[in-house]
């Protein structure tokens, strides 16, 4: 297929090379040059020390950037809270009791994207 053709039938339009910058390498975007914040990878590092099921990273729809950690290990969720806070992440527990799954959210803020404003500002 030539690159004509993977080019789609808008790929001529000023607003598709602004959304999808047209043959430019992924690795070379802003958002690959990127790094994990120190604080993100230090509390990782401790989850991956003690007993858990899973660790995911990911954004939040408000900019933040999000640590879930899941773990069978009721009595490990105050440890991993008392650490992510001492890292100064704010955090929220999930408890699944009914399947013995727990899990807890280490939360940080992104600076580079804007949130969604509260209502009433």
């Amino acid at each position: 297929m030539s690159d004509e053709q993977q080019k789609g039938p808008d790929a001529d339009s000023e607003h598709f090379h602004a959304i999808w910058e047209y043959g430019l390498n992924p690795s070379s975007r802003q958002a690959s040059k990127e790094d994990m914040s120190a604080a993100r990878k230090a509390m990782i590092r401790f989850a991956l020390e003690h007993p858990v099921r899973d660790v995911r990273t990911y954004s939040g729809y408000k900019g933040d950037l999000l640590i879930q950690i899941t773990t069978t290990a009721r009595d490990l969720l105050p440890l991993l809270k008392a650490h992510a806070e001492s890292l100064e992440m704010q955090t929220v527990i999930k408890e699944r009791n009914d399947i013995g799954i727990h899990e807890i959210y280490c939360i940080t803020p992104d600076e580079d994207v804007y949130g969604i404003k509260p209502e009433g500002l």
